[in-house]
C-alpha cells in the first residue's frame, strides 16, 4: 500500500476519519491523506457492486480535495464504469435526498480544520457500517486489493448535479 495509513485508528464503526497533515509524514495514528478517499471510493463501489455513487461534500478546499480523489477512485473500479455523481455542497439530508432520488448508494465527505470525516450510505440510505460493508473495504485496503480499471472503455464518469441541491432546496423551503 503506498503511503499507508493505520487502519483499525482511521476506520470506525460508522466513519472513515483523520486529520489530514498534507504530504508530510507525521506518523500519528489519526494520520489521513486524500489517497485514502481514492481507496474508499473505489473499494465502495466493489463491495456495493454499484454503477453509480452520489456525493456530497462540505466546500471547503480540504472537503473538495478528498470528494475529487474519492470520485476518481470510484470511476476507475474495474469494469463497473460507475458514475460519480456529484451533487455539491451539503449535509446528510441533501445526500439522503440524492440517494432516494438516484437510488445509488452514497457518499459524505466533511471537515473541521485538518480532520476528515467520510461516511458511506447504501443506496437505501442506511448507514455502511461496521457489519454491513465497511469491515469489506477496509479489508480489502488492508491486503492492497484496491480495484484498479481494466481498461480506459471501462472508466466511469464524473457528472455535476446542482439540480438535485437546487430541488432540495426548494423542495425543503
Amino acid at each position: 500500500m503506498l503511503r499507508p495509513v493505520d487502519l483499525p485508528t482511521v476506520f470506525a464503526d460508522d466513519r472513515i476519519h483523520g486529520t489530514d497533515h498534507g504530504y508530510k509524514d507525521t506518523k500519528n495514528p489519526d494520520q489521513i491523506h486524500a489517497g485514502v478517499a481514492w481507496w474508499v471510493g473505489a473499494c465502495l463501489v466493489l463491495t456495493t457492486r454499484s454503477h453509480g455513487v452520489a456525493l456530497v461534500h462540505d466546500g471547503t478546499e480540504l472537503g473538495h480535495a478528498y470528494a475529487t480523489n474519492f470520485s476518481k477512485g470510484a470511476i476507475n473500479c474495474q469494469h463497473y464504469a460507475a458514475t460519480v455523481s456529484v451533487i455539491g455542497e451539503g449535509g446528510e439530508e441533501l445526500l439522503q435526498y440524492g440517494i432516494r432520488t438516484l437510488q445509488i448508494p452514497g457518499a459524505l465527505i466533511t471537515t473541521k480544520g485538518t480532520k476528515v470525516t467520510i461516511r458511506l450510505f447504501a443506496a437505501d440510505g442506511s448507514p455502511v457500517t461496521e457489519g454491513t460493508g465497511l469491515e469489506r473495504i477496509c479489508d480489502l485496503i488492508a491486503r492492497d486489493k484496491v480495484p484498479i480499471p481494466v481498461n480506459d472503455a471501462d472508466r466511469g464518469r464524473v457528472v455535476y448535479r446542482p439540480d438535485l441541491a437546487d430541488h432540495y432546496a426548494t423542495a425543503e423551503g
